[in-house]
């Protein structure tokens, strides 16, 4: 069971949210001088991996005294090189193919990359903002920080009630796929552990096995292969399903990444898991929202060519729900085009994929309206967190975000009006940044924001742009458009990173990366 204070309480994590960093006199708020990330890396013929990461801590939250140790361990969690350097330039890229050839002469590699930043300041956050960035010939996947090792007893102790059960995401095992799992132990060595694994096909069947570890060494790493559940590609049929395992690992948030490879390997998707909230009970109640407010919602923005599924797995606090889709054009008429494109009862137990292009055939100039979902229940209740998967696709496997939708908790969450992260300047990559300017009241009348755009190479600013939009509205940057042939030719290939400010408050962005080859890699911004 997970622990009722660390999930439940709302109102611990909005207080955080709302601290200010370096508030050492509030003896509620433990700073926080290192944050640290380590990533699962896969390196041979078919794949490289590549760190990345803007320097946010000089130029958001101006503090100049940032130190970094990267440090790349073998499978078994044995180093095998480390590097230290001051955090100076604006942006920085690690390739582990070059890094790993360039000092040991390696060229195909499995094990993990630790990222740790340090700093006599107030980082406030533990988990740095960081992409792992997987590269094939055809494309990209990405995924931001997703596991770190626990900093202290104090920070173990916080966070290990929701660090067992992992789940919410694709997994395929068929003629044309196959899913690889990864979780890295933390900095102690266990013995006699065991490892349960809950899978479900398309159908909602279970399908539960287990595997028992002798011993696993500190920093090791358990990969799982799907193939070697002889039973699994049977009982998933051609299907995606999805699953939940219950780790043997600790000392480390817990967080699994997930990767789908094409039988030759030319594409790739990846996201990391989420915790399994389906055994508690974490609501809100719809009758104490405003009428005029919504109480869980979903805004997105859609494309020419690429679709949309959003994958509804049953993880979360157990709930009637409705799904309706709807939309606001550019004049601001709201029409609903579908009032129940899902429901789903408390006790559903297979994944339902919400085709969100099925019921747009009849829709013109897509990248014009914005989108969205209004989740209610008959019953008042809405889990406190909803997550969910989200797929943005074209002839391939897609991008498979882990998400979460957006619950009204009685004033607003995102508190910010800040937000960043990667593009690409390539001639096989073309990088959107999605925009949803959206309101969770429901007939405020639209109102015109202004946003400021900056991309930064290295060791500048190599664009600037302010942009109005509209609330609500849908909006995106082709970033490839807005950059000039000369910035292209001294930047190509290069991954540069934007940030965008605005006053404007309420507002969800994600980044899309669309290869030459037609496959889409995305994530949400930091």
């Amino acid at each position: 069971m997970l622990n009722k204070a660390k999930v439940s309480n709302y109102k611990s994590i909005i207080n955080f949210e709302h601290s200010k960093r370096g508030d050492f006199d509030n003896l509620y708020y433990n700073p926080t001088f290192k944050s640290s990330a380590i990533f699962f890396v896969l390196v041979d013929k078919y794949i490289n991996t590549k760190i990345s990461f803007l320097n946010y801590w000089k130029i958001k939250n101006h503090n100049k005294d940032i130190s970094c140790q990267i440090t790349i361990r073998k499978n078994d969690g044995d180093k095998i090189l480390r590097k230290f350097f001051k955090v100076k330039l604006n942006t920085y890229m690690i390739s582990l193919k070059d890094l790993l050839n360039e000092n040991l002469k390696i060229t195909k590699f499995t094990g993990s990359i630790e990222v740790e930043l340090f700093s006599s300041l107030d980082l406030k956050y533990s988990f740095p903002a960081i992409d792992a960035i997987y590269e094939t010939k055809q494309g990209i996947s990405l995924v931001h920080s997703n596991q770190r090792v626990f900093d202290s007893m104090q920070d173990n102790l916080q966070n290990k009630s929701i660090n067992q059960i992992q789940t919410g995401f694709d997994i395929y095992l068929d003629n044309k796929l196959e899913t690889f799992i990864a979780a890295i132990n933390g900095p102690l060595a266990l013995n006699n552990q065991k490892m349960k694994i809950d899978f479900f096909n398309y159908n909602g069947q279970k399908f539960t096995t287990s595997n028992f570890f002798k011993s696993i060494k500190a920093y090791e790493i358990i990969n799982f292969n799907l193939k070697s559940f002889k039973k699994l590609k049977n009982f998933l049929s051609g299907k995606r399903g999805y699953c939940k395992i219950d780790l043997p690992t600790k000392n480390i948030f817990n967080r699994v990444i997930v990767g789908t490879l094409n039988n030759n390997k030319t594409k790739i998707t990846t996201t990391h898991s989420y915790y399994d909230c389906s055994q508690t009970k974490d609501y809100i109640n719809l009758k104490k929202i405003s009428a005029a407010e919504y109480g869980c919602y979903l805004p997105f923005n859609l494309f020419k060519k690429i679709k949309l599924d959003v994958v509804i797995y049953p993880i979360f606090s157990k709930a009637n729900l409705n799904f309706s889709l709807e939309k606001i054009d550019k004049n601001n008429e709201k029409k609903i085009i579908n009032s129940n494109v899902l429901r789903v009862s408390k006790n559903f137990k297979q994944p339902h994929i919400i085709e969100i292009n099925k019921y747009l055939k009849n829709e013109k100039k897509l990248s014009e309206n914005i989108y969205f979902l209004n989740i209610t229940s008959k019953d008042n209740l809405i889990p406190a967190r909803l997550t969910f998967g989200f797929n943005y696709k074209t002839n391939s496997i897609g991008s498979n975000i882990s998400d979460s939708m957006i619950v009204n908790h009685g004033k607003d969450f995102k508190s910010k009006g800040f937000y960043w992260g990667p593009a690409f300047i390539s001639k096989k990559i073309n990088t959107i940044i999605t925009i949803s300017s959206f309101n969770k009241n429901k007939k405020r009348a639209q109102s015109k924001n202004k946003i400021s755009l900056k991309i930064y190479g290295k060791n500048s600013i190599i664009l600037k742009k302010v942009f109005n939009i509209n609330c609500p509205a849908a909006f995106n940057i082709y970033v490839n458009k807005i950059i000039n042939s000369k910035i292209k030719k001294i930047h190509n290939d290069e991954i540069v990173w934007f940030t965008i400010s605005s006053n404007h408050k309420n507002l969800v962005c994600k980044h899309v990366h669309i290869s030459t080859f037609g496959h889409v890699a995305a994530d949400h911004v930091f």
